[in-house]
């Protein structure tokens, strides 16, 4: 079973993004922000990361240099609200697989996991 581990400061968001995902067989464990998505990465497996930008005590730009830095080979889907330009290129450059406006288009967040599953198995 794909474990994925989703990382929102919002439960709204996080319980929407756990409906839209039903059904396709994945392991969802929650995060409220970067620095306790990063405590369950010590101690547990995932193959794909969803994370939002906008947290508090660490935000998701963090967690994307944090992961780079160590050389994590976990590909990142980044689910934001910002919608600039310039944040979805230093997203790409930190090494996210995907940037996604908020709220994601039905079947899109789906696509962009398997997009993310293919570049870890290459």
């Amino acid at each position: 079973m794909t474990r994925i581990l989703l990382i929102d400061d919002s439960k709204f968001t996080r319980s929407q993004l756990i409906k839209g995902l039903a059904g396709e067989g994945y392991s969802i464990i929650e995060a409220e922000n970067g620095k306790e998505g990063l405590k369950i990465l010590q101690s547990q497996h995932f193959e794909c990361i969803i994370t939002d930008l906008l947290m508090p005590e660490m935000d998701g730009q963090t967690l994307l240099r944090h992961l780079k830095e160590s050389a994590s080979d976990i590909p990142v889907v980044v689910v934001t609200a910002d919608i600039q330009e310039d944040t979805k290129a230093m997203c790409l450059k930190l090494g996210a697989v995907e940037v996604l406006n908020k709220p994601p288009k039905e079947g899109t967040l789906k696509e962009a996991i398997q997009k993310a599953l293919k570049t870890r198995e290459a």
